[in-house]
């Protein structure tokens, strides 16, 4: 049952955990595949992430830059300070939130039933 709910927090919130591993340093695709689930157990495949990446560079919140300008090759991806600012408040929004616990359920759901 944990493994089920930290494999769905994971992923709610997975533009914030690829975010946080940036914020380590630049990142290839397969790099951060094989961090996330080192560091959560959770996997996920080239066609949940690659997407995502590409997402978050068009929202500046990462850059993305071949490695080898002249061939394809790997694409190395570095967060922003947008990014930074951005994984900051999300998680500063999480704790928040789970601060808060059932005494903000019915603000956060009018439909509530927990």
């Amino acid at each position: 049952m944990a493994r089920a709910i930290s494999d769905r927090m994971v992923k709610s919130f997975l533009d914030l955990f690829i975010l946080d591993l940036l914020n380590d340093g630049a990142k290839h695709g397969y790099e951060v595949m094989r961090e996330l689930r080192t560091k959560t157990g959770t996997r996920i495949g080239a066609g949940t992430l690659y997407p995502l990446l590409y997402e978050l560079e068009e929202r500046q919140l990462v850059t993305g830059e071949w490695v080898s300008p002249t061939r394809r090759s790997r694409r190395v991806y570095k967060i922003t300070e947008k990014g930074t600012k951005y994984k900051d408040q999300g998680f500063n929004g999480i704790e928040v939130l789970l601060k808060g616990g059932p005494a903000l359920r019915p603000a956060l759901s009018p439909c509530w039933n927990g």
